[in-house]
């Protein structure tokens, strides 16, 4: 989720990405990507959801503004005054039968215009995230800090989720997949250039997949807990010049044959 809300805040070029969740009364920042800080834009901050743009995004407001206090659709919105909102950019996130799921948004303090090819490429960006969290969001369960620095899931936090989630941070900037789109040769306009990162965020998302299951593999086989088999995954890779995303590859399918070599830190018991 960092590495789609980090995509999301190169595209729109705003203070604040955030998605949102809305119930039929509440609306929740449950995801915030901050370039500073905005006093009352906090993570697992809710308010009624009458009061936030993204209730009136979802009943037909434009996608974007870049002066709030004169757009006729966004400027009773309570929270614009409260927050000092001067821009907003938002998208829904939608399953596969079309309901929405969140929305995927971005707000400033000052005036940010935001093109329509952007706001296409950030509608690809929530299909992305719709496919990759759907049933995560679709059960409703969030994903936040917890005041102690780890992570908390759905208002459980454990061992084993908490280290899931401060692996997928570090995956998100570690892993570099193969098979991802080429760079053209040809000089590619700001909008292909969006679409280009889009498509990659799409292949480093599917290899983390492989890899999150690599550290299944280890965190059984070797008894150790997922953060412990990540550390010794990176490690293993970086000491023979291979790619995580490769030799996740290779952990994954030495669970079902043994005939795969793998290097003898990562062997074990098999």
């Amino acid at each position: 989720m960092s590495a789609a809300l980090s995509a999301a805040a190169s595209l729109v070029g705003m203070e604040v990405v955030f998605l949102g969740g809305l119930t039929d009364d509440t609306f929740t920042f449950e995801k915030v990507h901050a370039t500073g800080t905005w006093p009352g834009v906090d993570e697992g901050r809710s308010s009624d959801r009458t009061d936030a743009f993204c209730h009136r995004l979802l009943s037909g407001a434009p996608s974007t503004t870049s002066d709030a206090a004169n757009d006729a659709a966004y400027a009773g919105a309570p929270i614009r005054a409260e927050l000092g909102i001067t821009s907003y950019v938002g998208v829904p996130v939608r399953n596969a039968e079309g309901r929405v799921l969140a929305t995927l948004c971005g707000i400033d303090r000052e005036s940010v215009e935001v093109s329509e090819d952007t706001v296409e490429v950030l509608r690809h960006l929530a299909e992305v995230i719709a496919a990759h969290l759907g049933p995560m969001l679709e059960e409703g369960i969030t994903i936040r800090r917890s005041t102690d620095g780890g992570w908390q899931v759905g208002g459980e936090q454990t061992g084993d989720l908490t280290s899931a989630m401060v692996l997928a941070d570090l995956l998100a900037a570690e892993i570099n997949p193969g098979g991802r789109p080429a760079k053209s040769d040809d000089p590619l306009d700001e909008a292909g250039r969006l679409r280009l990162s889009v498509k990659q965020l799409e292949h480093a998302l599917a290899a983390r997949v492989v890899v999150e299951q690599a550290i299944g593999v280890l965190t059984e086989r070797q008894h150790a807990t997922p953060r412990d088999a990540f550390e010794r995954l990176r490690k293993v890779a970086r000491s023979r010049g291979r790619k995580v995303h490769d030799l996740a590859r290779e952990v994954v399918a030495s669970a079902t044959d043994q005939g795969v070599p793998l290097p003898p830190e990562l062997a074990g018991r098999r």
